[in-house]
């Protein structure tokens, strides 16, 4: 069953393409292979998630020294493109806090509290994660957090906003001319 609500796709048995965290990761300075391992374990994780039902937060840090965050900090980063470390990480997210990734596509730690002052934009109803996120990337720079929401579609927040895929153009009415009858077409 799907739905379109405000130009949105919406489906309850379809996992989340994460177009946004794509989008962020072209976008970024990592060179392409490295991103599409990157984009590979995000998803990986965040599918786990989606299809266990709990909730998790990823930080995907493109600083070239990992941020520090308050949390379990790992003394020797994991890699994830091993998979025992990536089923490890699969089985952190269950854990209250973020896990850490680096654009080294290691786990850098995990239960991470990301904290931050009040920002605009902030909505209760949208529960602890989203809005520690939205105040987490606004204090920091050069990353991403992917909120996986038990009850919600998944998030991607950067600088203290929340990213969607929706298209925000708007046609202006008279500025397009219709398309042709097929009678006319056919001439």
């Amino acid at each position: 069953m799907c739905s379109f609500v405000d130009g949105s796709f919406h489906s309850a048995t379809r996992q989340a393409k994460l177009v946004e965290v794509e989008e962020s990761l072209l976008e970024s300075n990592l060179e392409s292979a490295t991103g599409h391992e990157l984009f590979k374990i995000i998803t990986r994780i965040a599918h786990t998630v989606e299809r266990e039902k709990y909730g998790c937060t990823l930080v995907i840090d493109f600083n070239d020294t990992p941020i520090e965050i308050a949390g379990q900090k790992l003394e020797q980063a994991l890699d994830l493109r091993k998979e025992r470390f990536l089923k490890l990480s699969e089985s952190l997210a269950k854990l209250d806090g973020a896990l850490h990734i680096g654009a080294d596509l290691k786990l850098h730690g995990f239960a991470c509290l990301l904290d931050g002052n009040a920002i605009p934009g902030e909505d209760r109803a949208r529960g602890a994660r989203f809005n520690s996120a939205l105040r987490f990337t606004a204090a920091n720079a050069n990353l991403i957090i992917v909120v996986v929401s038990v009850d919600r579609p998944i998030s991607v927040i950067q600088e203290g906003v929340e990213l969607n895929a929706q298209c925000e153009w708007k046609p202006v009415p008279g500025s397009i001319d219709p398309p042709p009858t097929l009678e006319h077409f056919l001439e």
